[in-house]
């Protein structure tokens, strides 16, 4: 038994030896105060890609481009003027990085019509909407391939096409448009509001009525909700020019929807002088509201009727009698205004996005 002692001993010093080893070999986990721990991660692993990283895939760098141009577009239908020209100048890029994909080409088309850039989009639109579901897989150079779409992305640049339609002075073939499409899609607030604009452009505010009617106080609210005080907004107007009573929920429906008056930063205005009526059919008589109808009545087109400006001019009269003191504005005859409807319509006064 006791010869044994020192084979044990012995097994026990063999056993332990690799832990002691092992121990010593572990550095302390403890750090000096003050030290910074450099983490790196890799950018495979993150949402956004490696974007940045020399080489990177020419086909993966495009995908990161068009969904980043979506989440532009819908972030400027919340958040009404937002500048996208950085959007279009990064599609445009893709656009000739892969001329063959489609991708970018609708989200470029879409983000004019979004924008109201006729001047850039007129052609797209009318390249991309005649190519809309032909089986014909080939293109020309340097211009869309033909598509298949989104209903939403066809719906936008329908939207955009007839847009341009009313700001060239053809309310007409505008309101085809936005019938068609509340025939094909069912009405939503931005395609009522339009339609309600486009009628408005024509004399008609007792048809407007009834559509922004319908926009504000029938339908039920959609995303974005700007859309829905834009439409409560229209139907003030349209009511104020046929000089009836407007709904007591009018207001409180516009107000819910926006406090901010975000609608007011939209592009889509028919004119664009409209935006001061609008704003000021908001505000009590102040010397605001004087500034916004002398405004409205120096900017409007020879194509706004008579009646919508010697509205105006009622408006200010009363302003003026009720507020003292603001900062008088000469402003031009009625009567040459009215005489000068045959003039043709003034070009486009929609922001204008870079090529």
């Amino acid at each position: 038994m006791a010869a044994m002692f020192p084979v044990r001993l012995l097994l026990a010093t063999l056993w332990l030896a690799p832990v002691g080893v092992l121990a010593q070999s572990i550095p302390s986990l403890e750090e000096p105060k003050g030290a910074f721990r450099k983490v790196t991660r890799d950018c495979a692993l993150s949402i956004w890609g490696c974007a940045s990283r020399p080489g990177s895939d020419p086909s993966s760098l495009y995908d990161q481009t068009v969904q980043r141009a979506r989440s532009q577009i819908l972030f400027g239908q919340t958040a009404p003027g937002a500048d996208l020209s950085r959007t279009v100048s990064e599609l445009l890029d893709a656009t000739r990085m892969m001329p063959e994909r489609r991708e970018a080409w609708i989200a470029l088309t879409v983000t004019y019509a979004e924008q109201t850039a006729c001047q850039e989009g007129a052609a797209l639109f009318e390249q991309i909407l005649s190519s809309y579901g032909s089986p014909e897989p080939s293109h020309q150079p340097g211009t869309p391939p033909l598509v298949d779409m989104q209903w939403k992305d066809r719906q936008a640049i329908l939207l955009g096409r007839a847009l341009c339609q009313s700001r060239r002075g053809e309310h007409e073939l505008a309101t085809e448009q936005y019938r068609r499409m509340i025939l094909h899609d069912g009405p939503t607030q931005r395609l009522l509001y339009r339609l309600g604009d486009a009628l408005l452009a024509q004399g008609l505010p007792d048809q407007a009525a009834q559509v922004f009617r319908q926009a504000c106080l029938d339908e039920p609210p959609l995303q974005p909700l700007v859309n829905v005080s834009r439409s409560c907004a229209g139907l003030l107007v349209a009511l104020d020019r046929t000089q009836r009573q407007r709904p007591t929920r009018l207001m409180s429906q516009l107000r819910r929807h926006d406090v901010g008056l975000r609608f007011l930063k939209m592009s889509d205005f028919v004119p664009m002088a409209e935006r001061d009526y609008f704003q000021a059919m908001l505000q009590p008589p102040s010397c605001e509201r004087e500034a916004l109808l002398a405004s409205y009545l120096r900017a409007a087109p020879a194509t706004v009727p008579k009646a919508y400006l010697s509205r105006a001019e009622e408006h200010l009269a009363e302003n003026r009698a009720r507020v003292s003191g603001c900062l008088s504005v000469e402003l031009p005859a009625l009567k040459a205004a009215g005489e000068a409807a045959g003039r043709p319509p003034s070009p486009s006064d929609g922001p204008k996005l870079p090529r």
